[in-house]
């Protein structure tokens, strides 16, 4: 099996992954696809339709990457949000100055 079929089924198992909502074990893999892109010798004619079906499936993945940040991203704002409301909530007001008449 060539580099760039290994490469294929690893993106393959990955869109399975995010398929599955497993994000995290997706990313895991793309060390593993760069070593062997790495180690490849220079893609050939023949290679085209297994680099342009990698393509394509890493279309989707980055797809998938890109609205988990988006997620994180809003769910950092919404806690930070929060975080601000309760603050405002944890701190008693000022208090009241007493004013005491002198009594003669």
């Amino acid at each position: 099996m060539s580099p760039f079929e290994q490469v294929l089924c690893i993106a393959q198992e990955q869109l399975a992954a995010v398929a599955r909502g497993d994000l995290l074990a997706a990313t895991a893999r793309l060390d593993e696809r760069a070593a062997l892109l790495a180690a490849a010798p220079p893609a050939q004619l023949s290679d085209a339709d297994t680099l342009h079906e990698i393509m394509r499936l890493d279309l989707t993945l980055s797809s998938a990457i890109r609205q988990r940040m988006v997620e994180i991203r809003d769910e950092a704002m919404d806690g930070q949000r929060g975080r601000r409301a309760l603050d405002g909530y944890g701190h008693p007001p000022p208090p009241r100055l007493r004013v005491l008449d002198a009594v003669g």
